[in-house]
């Protein structure tokens, strides 16, 4: 019979005093060399890889190119063989460290540029000057792109103009969504109406060297800079619905002038600060959506949401916080009839262009 423990704190002791004498005679060496084994593995199956991409986007040979990909399998073996020849885990620690430092210290040097060899529809680098109400935009793009007998084709004429337009004659906000992935990913332009001054369509770009194409992996890394780019509608929608036949749907947005203005202004700041000293795009923190949004005053830029970063959807947000005229439409109904590709194509010489593909759409 099972003696009985009638002092509780004894009992606690006795229970301690086992307790201890079983652990002291588990293995721990053998425990903690597999979970050491086990940790690495954990840490090194995100960071091997975003490592391994920073070799091959930014490395020293061509961009993405066989250099760097065979760069990035000598580093992986140059690692591996340090870690298994170490002795200790202080030893293999420091052999991980090293290997880390060999990729972020040289990635850490790279840096933005304004003067690269840019590809065409990104040469300039734009800057804008504000006197009084008098809003004066250099190196605006208004390239044109001429039809031939088997649709857009031939020589796009590259045009790069000086347009001015005044603050007083400010209008209002259309957003264009031009889809590029399905509903996955998408391509915001603001387009500001200043009235008798004409038309103002904001692009955020993955500004791209000659022979470079946008990857989103790319732009995890600093593979491109950043462009605030002040654009012709002529120009910068019909490359979407009739050059590259991307999905385009027009908006008019519904926000006070006074807010518009400040959006305005803001993004002609941030151009001109980007003219100045250069920075690297990023397609999580300092992309085509989250840069707007970023500029922002913290207070009004609303609850995050997934739709924002991966924006084949943003319509969707901004319909259901109200931002869209014309809302009580259905949003299938109202994303129906702002799609504009028919009425792109149609109008595609027309002097009237922004005129017409507006005709007919919700708010207007």
């Amino acid at each position: 019979m099972a003696q009985r423990i009638t002092n509780p704190v004894g009992g606690i002791l006795c229970l301690a005093r086992g307790i201890r004498q079983k652990l002291r005679l588990l293995p721990w060496k053998s425990i903690g060399g597999r979970a050491g084994r086990v940790g690495v593995w954990v840490l090194a199956i995100p960071v091997v890889p975003y490592l391994w991409g920073m070799i091959y986007y930014n490395g020293p040979f061509a961009q993405a190119g066989a250099g760097n990909v065979l760069l990035g399998l000598m580093w992986i073996g140059v690692s591996i063989s340090m870690y298994q020849c170490a002795c200790g885990w202080k030893k293999r620690l420091l052999a991980l460290v090293i290997a880390v430092l060999l990729v972020l210290i040289p990635w850490s040097y790279i840096r933005p540029s304004n003067d690269r060899d840019w590809s065409p529809e990104f040469k300039m680098t734009g800057y804008t000057e504000v006197t009084g109400d008098r809003v004066t935009m250099h190196h605006f793009r208004n390239f044109d792109y001429p039809r031939d007998d088997s649709g857009v084709g031939g020589k796009v004429a590259e045009r790069w103009e000086t347009r001015t337009v005044h603050l007083s004659n400010l209008r209002g906000l259309d957003y264009f969504q031009s889809n590029f992935k399905g509903d996955l990913l998408a391509h915001p332009l603001l387009s500001f109406d200043f009235g008798t001054d004409g038309r103002v369509c904001l692009s955020v770009e993955t500004r791209r060297e000659v022979g470079e194409a946008f990857t989103p992996f790319g732009g995890l890394y600093k593979m491109f800079e950043l462009q605030y780019l002040f654009v012709s509608e002529e120009d910068c929608i019909r490359l979407r619905t009739n050059v590259r036949k991307e999905t385009v749907r027009l908006y008019s947005i519904s926000a006070p002038l006074d807010e518009v203005r400040d959006m305005f202004l803001r993004a002609v700041e941030i151009q001109n600060r980007l003219a100045e000293k250069p920075r690297f795009y990023n397609v999580i923190h300092a992309n085509c959506t989250t840069s707007l949004r970023d500029q922002r005053p913290e207070h009004k830029r609303g609850a995050w949401d997934w739709r924002i970063l991966f924006n084949g959807m943003l319509d969707e947000y901004l319909y259901e916080r109200g931002r869209i005229d014309n809302a009580s439409l259905p949003f299938r109904e109202l994303r129906a009839r702002c799609r504009i590709n028919d009425a792109a194509a149609r109008a595609h010489d027309d002097p009237d262009f922004s005129e017409r593909i507006r005709v007919g759409r919700p708010g207007r």
